[in-house]
């Protein structure tokens, strides 16, 4: 039997973001060895990792990438008149090197979801919108969706992120909400969808919101209830803390008895910088806390002394939690 090649390995975006952040610092790296360890460490946690740092320097290096700046129609810095004090080649360097990581960390790896999306928002941005039904949406911060809203039915895909939904009643359309492996149905109500990873949460503040998964298991919702889809199963159904579920819609961050790493992943869509986690039992440790959203730096910073972690902020704002 013929041995099957290894299915490429296809970083997330997660990862992505990782990766530009330890490629913006290779200079540091170079003169700092502790932060070359830590570089060193993260590059050999996961595979995803090693490829994500590696399509980095394909890119770099590649004679394409060079021509294709030079036809970019950009803000770009002009070419220093004395090159004496500034060598062009520095300049050139410098200006491939900003628009590597606009492309990595923005523009290229948001593309696909800029396609797929109808509305889309930034790191702690918050957008408030109106659907064409006339439903009420507030899509959170780095969130995306897709709708499709006609005569015969109401549709909508958190492709993304999460969103807190005040459906208007139309029993002849009722309204759904699909994410992931996850479909929410509901005739008029509100409730929250976050998705995270594969990972699906719904929490209901007024009405009944019925959840399913892709095999057709579902559960009926009532308010003041929230429920997951954890691991393509349906877990059971929460009858308290609904409202924690939705604290971000007030600008808050609520969570209880939640393991650090579930927590950071929650805040790095809040936090502009990777937020890089290198202690598996901290990871574990369950934390509690209910903070505002408008300072994430000071939320890690909480967190490390709860979790008697050490907290390390890199050149560029990238957190390290070892």
């Amino acid at each position: 039997m013929t041995d099957l090649p290894d299915a490429p390995v296809v970083p997330s975006e997660h990862v992505q973001r990782q990766a530009t952040a330890w490629f913006a610092q290779r200079e540091e790296m170079a003169q700092q060895p502790t932060l070359r360890q830590r570089f060193e460490q993260w590059h050999q946690a996961n595979p995803e990792h090693a490829a994500a740092y590696q399509a980095l320097e394909t890119l770099w290096q590649s004679h394409e990438f060079e021509q294709a700046l030079r036809g970019l129609d950009l803000d770009l810095p002009a070419a220093p008149v004395r090159p004496a004090r500034t060598p062009r080649k520095a300049w050139w360097v410098a200006t491939a090197a900003m628009v590597l990581m606009m492309l990595t960390s923005g523009w290229l790896s948001d593309l696909p979801m800029r396609l797929r999306a109808d509305q889309i928002t930034a790191v702690a941005e918050v957008r408030h919108l109106t659907l064409d039904d006339g439903s009420q949406i507030v899509l959170g911060s780095h969130s995306a969706i897709s709708t499709d809203i006609n005569n015969d039915h109401r549709r909508v895909h958190l492709l993304r992120g999460e969103l807190y939904v005040e459906a208007f009643h139309d029993p002849s359309r009722p309204l759904t909400i699909s994410a992931a492996d996850a479909t929410v149905t509901v005739v008029g109500t509100q409730f929250s969808v976050e998705l995270q990873g594969s990972d699906v949460t719904v929490a209901v503040r007024e009405g009944k919101v019925r959840f399913a998964d892709q095999t057709g298991e579902q559960s009926l919702l009532l308010a003041g209830n929230w429920q997951q889809l954890k691991n393509a199963h349906l877990q059971p159904v929460n009858t308290e803390g609904a409202e924690r579920q939705m604290a971000w819609v007030q600008g808050r961050l609520s969570f209880q008895d939640q393991p650090l790493a579930q927590v950071l992943n929650t805040l790095e869509r809040y936090y502009p910088q990777p937020i890089l986690l290198f202690n598996d039992n901290a990871a574990k440790h369950r934390v509690s806390g209910n903070y505002q959203l408008d300072n994430p730096l000071a939320i890690v910073q909480a967190l490390n002394k709860v979790t008697s972690t050490q907290l390390t902020r890199l050149p560029g704002g990238m957190l390290v939690i070892h």
